[in-house]
């Protein structure tokens, strides 16, 4: 706090539009240099609004539920929040708004017809992002399900201006190499006709493509289908695949610890497509490719093997 005495003014501002819970239970606090990925970063917000909220099946949050609110600030030379992204409040509006980065953080105004001025990048000395999550005990109310606040967490990064600036960061940034893809994500950009958003669907889709010939439809789909029940897994360098037949489709998925893809194969279908997926297009594409290197080599495949346990992907 002595260091960085903006992060008093960052964290007041920055709530979950609950004024009088100021418990943090707990608070992380790294400090990074700005890159491309944060420049198209965008906000994951659940629970304001639009009664959404995130659980989970085990563990230390069994039987309560969260809200989870992200934000982002621009700090000047003088150690003060000079600008913010008003993110929309939940997934709900994020449909219905036109689409926000972390670029905007760095403009001064956005006027009517969703353009920018007044540039910040001479002002601007750190940006800050802050995602704030509380937990509550699951009333299992649908019209309230949250109840007792049991604690609320705290993650902040704080990013320094890089060597070239922000203006250079944002020029040589793009969002085929630094946009976190999720379906959300992929379902806007056919529905705005966005041809950056498209033409990373269709790298998508030549990925899936790939997998499908040098990969599933060469021994990995065989193995599924001559198991003795209908799941398969294994590991291939840092990617586990998992594969399963689930209300009649099949499934394959590849992930690794920062990024997964999902194909799917309808009831006597011929071609695998793109189900899902969570991670920049460097990180599928590496996903892919790990595992059709391996693949490629035969004596590998044994890693593959027949997996009754696989039930949700």
């Amino acid at each position: 706090m002595n260091q960085y005495p903006f992060l008093r003014q960052a964290l007041f501002i920055a709530d979950l539009e609950e004024p009088s819970e100021k418990i943090i239970s707990d608070i992380t606090i790294k400090v990074e240099k700005a890159d491309g990925d944060l420049v198209y970063r965008q906000a994951d917000n659940v629970g304001p609004g639009d009664g959404s909220f995130v659980f989970q099946l085990s563990g230390k949050h069994e039987k309560q539920v969260a809200k989870k609110a992200e934000h982002l600030f621009a700090i000047d030379a003088n150690d003060k929040v000079i600008n913010r992204v008003r993110w929309p409040r939940n997934r709900k509006e994020q449909r219905q708004t036109e689409k926000i980065y972390g670029w905007t953080v760095l403009w001064g105004t956005r006027n009517s017809n969703d353009m920018y001025s007044d540039p910040l990048y001479d002002k601007v000395e750190y940006l800050i992002w802050i995602t704030v999550e509380a937990w509550y005990k699951d009333t299992e109310d649908d019209n309230n399900r949250f109840g007792e606040l049991v604690e609320r967490n705290y993650r902040v990064t704080i990013y320094k201006k890089p060597s070239e600036g922000f203006d250079k960061l944002v020029e040589r940034s793009c969002p085929q190499e630094n946009l976190y893809l999720t379906t959300d994500v992929i379902i806007r950009g056919y529905v705005d006709k966005d041809s950056d958003l498209l033409e990373i669907s269709g790298r998508l889709a030549e990925l899936c493509q790939l997998f499908q010939e040098e990969v599933y439809f060469n021994g990995m789909k065989d193995i599924l289908d001559k198991g003795n029940v209908r799941g398969a897994s294994g590991k291939f360098g840092s990617v586990e695949v998992l594969c399963a037949e689930m209300c009649g489709y099949d499934r394959v998925m590849l992930q690794d610890s920062s990024s997964y893809v999902t194909f799917q194969l309808r009831p006597e279908g011929r071609c695998l497509y793109v189900l899902g997926q969570g991670g920049r297009l460097p990180q599928i594409r590496n996903l892919v490719k790990t595992v059709m290197k391996i693949w490629n080599n035969p004596e590998n495949r044994t890693a593959f093997q027949s997996d009754g346990d696989i039930r949700v992907m």
